[in-house]
């Protein structure tokens, strides 16, 4: 199987991270995966903030926590040592689609070079939130940028767990 394609298909979204940092070299591709992604109009209006400060992100995963409506044992940010937050201008039409494809080449990369990842949107919720101000100057959200998704990256702490079944009858073909 071409090794792209068997890359996409064992992606998986990582729920437990071993505790240490992943490679800057590493980082810098992932990054380089997510800069290359197609944008509308080639407007390339997307801002990375990696944050790898432990007290951020505990603050990230704390203020999500408290705008959650899951289980309080939940860990929005999964222990990740990494997290590369996308934010584009708040009024940007395509910012979702843009966002997105520049966070799954990122997800491909990471899996790509042996490290897991998830995409995450929920600890968008709080540093869109008031109380999440402070932490999105902090971590250099453009001003009048919105985020739109985080990508946690980190080494698998459970490499043997297989990604989930994907439902298959979700295709239609008109010939």
């Amino acid at each position: 199987m071409n090794p792209v394609i068997e890359t996409i298909l064992k992606r998986k979204g990582t729920k437990s991270y071993k505790p240490e940092q992943i490679k800057d070299e590493d980082l810098e591709l992932i990054l380089s995966a997510g800069i290359a992604g197609p944008t509308a109009r080639n407007s390339q209006n997307r801002h990375f903030a990696v944050v790898q400060n432990k007290e951020i992100l505990q603050q990230i995963n704390d203020g999500s926590l408290t705008l959650q409506t899951a289980p309080s044992h939940n860990y929005p940010l999964f222990q990740a040592p990494t997290a590369i937050i996308v934010s584009t201008p708040a009024d940007y039409p395509f910012a979702d689609q843009d966002s997105a494809i520049a966070l799954e080449n990122m997800a491909i990369a990471a899996t790509a070079l042996g490290l897991g990842s998830r995409y995450l949107v929920s600890p968008t919720r709080f540093i869109e939130h008031t109380t999440g101000a402070p932490i999105k100057e902090q971590i250099g959200i453009p001003q009048g940028y919105r985020t739109i998704a985080v990508l946690i990256v980190g080494y698998d702490a459970n490499p043997a767990q297989e990604p989930v079944e994907r439902k298959t009858e979700v295709v239609t073909y008109i010939r």
